[in-house]
């Protein structure tokens, strides 16, 4: 008990704070006095000095940014509706030079047997029209994998659209296009952020591939290696997946490609 009665007596304390208490007390320091006081009150002013201009800072470029935003995604629509007028008008011109092109051929022979080997190239290089009936397969995220509480497993990504085309391809499809945006064999389809590029052209879900091929493309497609494993996506992720045949659908010309090679056939 003669611990318990010490420290309540106050005669518990360490023999070396009890000196240093003592030393203290005689030079007359008392650890608290105005100084010490005045520079306390100093250092919070300060703090809260810089936390409100801190605030203010935050408050005032939070409308800057939105402003800034808003304006990229203006641009960005502008820049991606002058893309679509540029390539419309293309097209019209493409369209021209093949009648022109057809009306030459069609006075010789020649020019018609050249016609006929220049057809079957346009459709391999997919550089002309085609209509027929379809089949559509679309997808989309989940409807988890938006909003503020987004989940990654739910979502498209590039390689999935890859995966589907490819698909799609080995089913027997015979023309392709992703919303529209005609397939050939160097397109490209990656993401840049968010986004999936089609040839750098940006796609909005819900994503629609279209493929000609034949009523039994679907079939085919549903039982193949890729339409089981987008059926798997859909009950494990939630994706939106469906399968719908059309008839009478057209899809467009693929985009000219950029000649690199070039030479000249010596008459036989």
């Amino acid at each position: 008990m003669s611990l318990l009665a010490d420290l309540f007596s106050g005669s518990g304390l360490d023999p070396g704070y009890e000196a240093a208490a003592a030393r203290r007390a005689a030079s007359g320091d008392r650890g608290g006095g105005p100084g010490r006081v005045s520079r306390l009150l100093a250092a919070m002013v300060l703090l809260g000095l810089l936390g409100a201009v801190a605030v203010i800072q935050v408050r005032r470029g939070a409308p800057v940014a939105q402003r800034q935003r808003e304006a990229l995604i203006t641009q960005i629509h502008q820049r991606t509706e002058e893309t679509g007028a540029l390539q419309r008008q293309a097209d019209a011109l493409r369209a021209r030079t093949e009648v022109l092109r057809r009306s030459a051929l069609a006075q010789s022979d020649a020019g018609q047997t050249a016609r006929q080997d220049l057809d079957r190239a346009t459709g391999a290089a997919a550089a002309a029209p085609v209509s027929g009936d379809a089949t559509v397969v679309t997808v989309d995220d989940s409807h988890s994998a938006r909003g503020a509480t987004a989940q990654q497993d739910g979502h498209i990504f590039d390689q999935d659209l890859q995966r589907l085309v490819n698909g799609l391809w080995a089913a027997g499809a015979t023309a392709v296009a992703i919303n529209g945006q005609r397939m050939t064999a160097t397109t490209a389809i990656r993401s840049a952020g968010d986004a999936i590029l089609v040839d750098y052209r940006p796609l909005s879900p819900p994503y629609a591939v279209t493929a000609l091929g034949g009523s039994g493309l679907a079939r085919t497609f549903a039982a193949s290696p890729t339409g089981k494993a987008f059926r798997t996506l859909e009950a494990t992720f939630g994706i939106r997946y469906d399968i719908r045949q059309e008839d009478g659908v057209r899809l467009p010309a693929a985009p000219a490609p950029s000649l690199r090679y070039a030479r000249t056939e010596t008459p036989k």
